[in-house]
Parts: C-alpha cells; sequence; structure tokens
C-alpha cells in the first residue's frame, strides 16, 4: 500500500477552506438581525398621504415605504393623545397598564413612564443592538425616565410635547422654556431648523452603528405635522401656487416638508447599502389635530368621524406602513385590524429576540 505525501501548502488548503465552509455555516445558522427603524409622526391625519389616497398632498417618501412594503388600513394608534400613544408602542402594553394613561407634563422635574417598563430599545440593547432616540419625547422629565433611562444609549431631541422649530422653545403651557436635550443634558442651536437637525443625527446615528458593526434600533419620533406648523419654504411656496385653501395649505406644507425628511434618511440607507436589511415602520401617533394652535384643522380623516383627542375612527385610525426589502413582501396593502401595541411583539419576532417576561397587549403581525 502506497502513501501520498501531504505537502504543507496541501494542509493550508485544506485549512483554508475547512475555515471558509466553517464560517457559511455559522451564518447560515445565525443570520444577521435586522436593523430597525420606527418613525412616529405626530398628529397625522388618518389619510394623509397619497398612498393612504390623499389627492392634494405630495408625499413621494410615503408612498416609496408602501411601494416596497406592507401598508396597514385598519391600524389603530394604542391612544388619541400623544404620551399615551408612544407608550403604548414602546412597551407593547396598553397605556393604563404602561402607566401612561394621558400625557405627560412638558416641564422639567416631571416624570413620566415608569421606569419598571421594558421598551423596543430595552429589549433590542438586551439582544445586542445599538439604541438611538431622535425627535420628540413626552414620556418624562426627569433623569430616570427620559431617553437614556429608558433603554436608549444615545438621545437628541425635546423632551416636552412640541417645540418652536427655530428656537427650541416651548411656548404653549407657561413659563415658556427651553427645551432642547443630548443625551439628558441641555443644548442650544438657536436658528437652527429643527428638521434638518433630525436628519443630520438620524444619518450620524446610522453612520456610527454601521461602524460598529452590530444591529440599531432608532426611534425616530418626528415631531411633525404637530403645531407649530412651519414648513419649509419650497412646499410653502408649491401649496400657495395650488391654491389650497386654509388651513390645509399650512398643514400641506409641513407633512410634504416631513416627508422629504424621511426620504432623506431612506435614501442614506441605500447610500450605505442597509435598505435590504432595514425594517422601517413609519406610522402616526394619532389623528389630526383641530387645536387651536393648529389653525383648528388642516389634516384629513377622509371618510372617519373624530380627530386628534376622540376616539372615533378620525382620532385613532392611523397611516401604517412596514417596509424591510430583504425579508417581507413589497407593494402588499393588509386590512387586519392591528394596533400600535402590536409592534414590539412583531419585532421581537422578525429579529428573533426574546420578548419581555410581562405581561403584552400586543400581538405579533407575522403570525
Amino acid at each position: 500500500m502506497q502513501f501520498r505525501t501531504i505537502t504543507t501548502a496541501r494542509i493550508r488548503t485544506l485549512l483554508v477552506l475547512t475555515s471558509t465552509l466553517l464560517a457559511m455555516l455559522a451564518s447560515q445558522a445565525k443570520p444577521e438581525r435586522p436593523n430597525v427603524i420606527i418613525i412616529y409622526t405626530d398628529d397625522q391625519g388618518s389619510i394623509d398621504a397619497n398612498c393612504y389616497g390623499s389627492k392634494d398632498l405630495v408625499t413621494p417618501g410615503h408612498d416609496r415605504l408602501a411601494a416596497t412594503g406592507i401598508r396597514f388600513t385598519q391600524m389603530y394608534a394604542p391612544s388619541a393623545i400623544c404620551s399615551a400613544s408612544r407608550a403604548g408602542m414602546l412597551t407593547g402594553r396598553f397605556p393604563a397598564r404602561a402607566g401612561v394613561p394621558g400625557n405627560v407634563s412638558s416641564h422639567p422635574g416631571k416624570s413620566g413612564m415608569p421606569v419598571g417598563e421594558v421598551t423596543i430599545a430595552e429589549m433590542l440593547k438586551a439582544a445586542g443592538y445599538t439604541t438611538g432616540h431622535v425627535g420628540k419625547w413626552h414620556l418624562g422629565y426627569t433623569p430616570e425616565t427620559m431617553p437614556n433611562g429608558q433603554g436608549f444609549d444615545s438621545s437628541y431631541g425635546h423632551m416636552g410635547g412640541c417645540i418652536d422649530n427655530y428656537s427650541h422653545f416651548f411656548y404653549w403651557v407657561p413659563p415658556n422654556r427651553h427645551d432642547l436635550w443630548r443625551n439628558g443634558v441641555e443644548i442650544w442651536e438657536d436658528g437652527v431648523y429643527f428638521g434638518t437637525s433630525m436628519v443630520r443625527e438620524a444619518k450620524a446615528f446610522i453612520d456610527r452603528s454601521k461602524a460598529s458593526e452590530k444591529p440599531f434600533f432608532l426611534y425616530w419620533a418626528i415631531n411633525w405635522p404637530h403645531y407649530p406648523l412651519q414648513g419649509t419654504d419650497k412646499w410653502r411656496a408649491h401649496y400657495q401656487r395650488v391654491k389650497l385653501p386654509h388651513p390645509r395649505d399650512k398643514y400641506a406644507a409641513f407633512v410634504s416638508s416631513m416627508d422629504e425628511l424621511i426620504d432623506q434618511v431612506v435614501d442614506h440607507l441605500e447610500q450605505e447599502k442597509l435598505r435590504d436589511n432595514t425594517i422601517v415602520i413609519l406610522q402616526s401617533d394619532h389623528g389630526h389635530s383641530t387645536e387651536s394652535r393648529t389653525f383648528g384643522g388642516g389634516g384629513n380623516a377622509g371618510p372617519y368621524r373624530g380627530a386628534k383627542g376622540c376616539l372615533f375612527e378620525g382620532g385613532i385610525r392611523v397611516p401604517s406602513i412596514i417596509s424591510w426589502p430583504g425579508g417581507l413582501p413589497k407593494g402588499e396593502v393588509r386590512g387586519q385590524m392591528a394596533t400600535g401595541c402590536d409592534w414590539l411583539p412583531t419585532l421581537a419576532d422578525l429579529c428573533d429576540v426574546p420578548l419581555p417576561k410581562r405581561q403584552l397587549d400586543g400581538k405579533s403581525l407575522s403570525r
């Protein structure tokens, strides 16, 4: 019997092939977890996007996400008011169970959502995600109830219900005060348009997360089209040309300004080759406002009665889209009844992470 001599070079080749095969098997056994971005708009009407039937708005960003994902026609916000809706979405629990049955104070030193609640950020962070918040919070104004105390590695935005988009002051319930924060520390960017700042911060968070090679979760609580209605000159001029009536023209300019910001961030995901493996959820927190602060209206609930603060359909039936090109169907429309509380268990399924060990009211939409 003859034995073939195995050379050193041949051994090296076998080792390389074995290592490559093992790496491939490991990759197949543990697929890369998707990134997640939740874009939670503020006071957006039930049909206020082209893909929801609006004929007088320009919303290519919304339509792009709908074309690359699933659009829900019977999505109900967890609440018809801001803080409670956000608590329900972030915890997967009815707002009262999450400790936020109504709106939280917009003044410093006032607590909000109990620290014992488990947010989407905390759930995903425990699974190795980098977590970031940009925009509105409105769930507590003490160190432990601000975003960094509720599972977010980084936070940029305002803690109260709204701000002027240039001075970053809260003017609606005295006393007037400045409200712009980074990681719990007050910062000043007087005169910088908050929409521009939010896009800057969202892109920077995405870039840092990509460099870290960890999956990321970004909660972009975009505070538009909530009052004050401060759309860009481009869109104000557009709606003046098409002669929309007051106050629809001012609301429309703010919606299209918001839509353009959303498109810029989605563009950035594509440029960084992250789009296919990033889940983007776009949803309103509740219906449009009819408050005097927003000129008594401007939004559109279509065939539905009611608006913000009301439990008729127009107050809680909201635009809602999920887009994940690498993992979900494209261009689908779903008529199943769903609530914002369903996003936490849905993301647990899609990202293959354990659910918090507590009573949840939401159910996974992926089953």
